[in-house]
């Protein structure tokens, strides 16, 4: 699909707030259950003026659900989760907003509404396990890590500092050659109610009941199947390589001061701070989504600078960066964003 755009887009001199590489843990949030007030202000006026860009991207329909990670997957057979009961996994959150175990076996148990409220536990090999440094809540910020004596070894709780204070929101610790964490998204939680749980947890572990992986009927969506491989290439260049992860996809090319990156993600956005990153200089983007700005990332150990767009749909927020090493990045960033837009069924 041809996508003209002629948009002007004030400097922005913001440091963007992205998550975003996980999101399968990686989640671009705040931890409130409050609203953020509509804005009464029109969006920001122009002072830098985008050329026109010329994009040919895919045009099929994408499933609005799946897409947001709205579709909750039904389990044909439910079996209690070896390692925390019903009862404790519910008291880590201030309030459970109905959540139920969805998920259940001996290296993975979660509890949800939906992707936007959820509790997960997973339990890794150590020699696998993704560091814990880098399980970050918001893409690119790392945590604050503060060590905890119990349970097990090397325990410590994960604050999440975007929003300039420390929100809990993980805890993670080391017993038998496995690493065990307990990740909290879109709902409150402190120390105290994540170490309940991690000690019920450690004192399972090594009886816990070997039960079969479970049958489910949905599957989750691919990320990367948003746009073709050919419409990234021409766009970012060749040979690029597609990492995909729980509603989150990146397309790369190139490595250090030279990567090229386009990326998307869905995240918990109902308490998405637009009022405080507009008056920051975020310009605000009409006509995407309920609510959309457009901010600038400095760059940082693992990515160069980069604009992203990030909309609100039904409280989940797309976010979509490309960085500057992306030729007219600014305009590729608003077109992927439209496009999306369009599609969304």
């Amino acid at each position: 699909m041809s996508i003209k755009l002629n948009k002007a887009i004030q400097a922005i001199t913001i440091v963007g707030i992205l998550s975003l590489s996980a999101c399968g843990e990686e989640k671009i949030t705040t931890h409130t259950d409050t609203d953020q007030p509509p804005s009464t202000s029109a969006p920001n006026k122009t002072s830098e003026q985008i050329k026109p860009v010329e994009l040919n991207l895919s045009s099929s329909p994408i499933n609005k659900e799946a897409f947001l990670g709205l579709i909750i997957p039904e389990v044909k057979q439910a079996s209690p989760c070896p390692f925390l009961s019903d009862e404790t996994a519910l008291q880590i959150v201030k309030r459970n907003r109905n959540i139920k175990l969805r998920e259940s076996s001996n290296e993975h148990c979660s509890w949800s509404k939906n992707l936007g409220f959820s509790i997960k536990l997973t339990i890794e090999p150590l020699t696998t396990a993704k560091p814990v440094k880098d399980r970050a809540y918001n893409l690119d910020n790392p945590p604050a890590l503060k060590p905890q004596s119990t349970p097990g070894t090397n325990a410590v709780v994960l604050y999440d500092t975007t929003w300039d204070k420390e929100l809990a929101y993980a805890l993670s610790f080391e017993k038998g050659n496995k690493l065990i964490m307990i990740y909290v998204t879109g709902m409150s939680t402190d120390a105290e109610r994540l170490t309940q749980a991690a000690i019920e947890i450690a004192s399972k572990l090594s009886s816990a009941t070997i039960i079969e992986p479970q049958d489910v009927n949905a599957s989750e969506f691919d990320m990367c199947s948003i746009w073709n491989k050919s419409d990234i290439k021409a766009i970012i260049g060749d040979p690029v390589t597609a990492t995909k992860d729980k509603l989150d996809c990146k397309w790369e090319i190139g490595t250090g001061d030279n990567l090229k990156q386009i990326r998307i993600g869905i995240y918990y956005g109902k308490s998405y701070p637009f009022e405080s990153l507009i008056k920051d200089g975020a310009n605000e983007i009409a006509d995407i989504g309920e609510r959309s700005v457009m901010l600038r990332q400095g760059k940082n150990s693992a990515t160069p600078s980069l604009v992203l767009l990030n909309s609100v749909y039904n409280e989940q927020l797309v976010s979509v960066s490309v960085t500057d090493t992306v030729d007219n990045h600014k305009e590729v960033a608003l077109a992927l964003a439209e496009n999306i837009d369009k599609r969304l069924q």
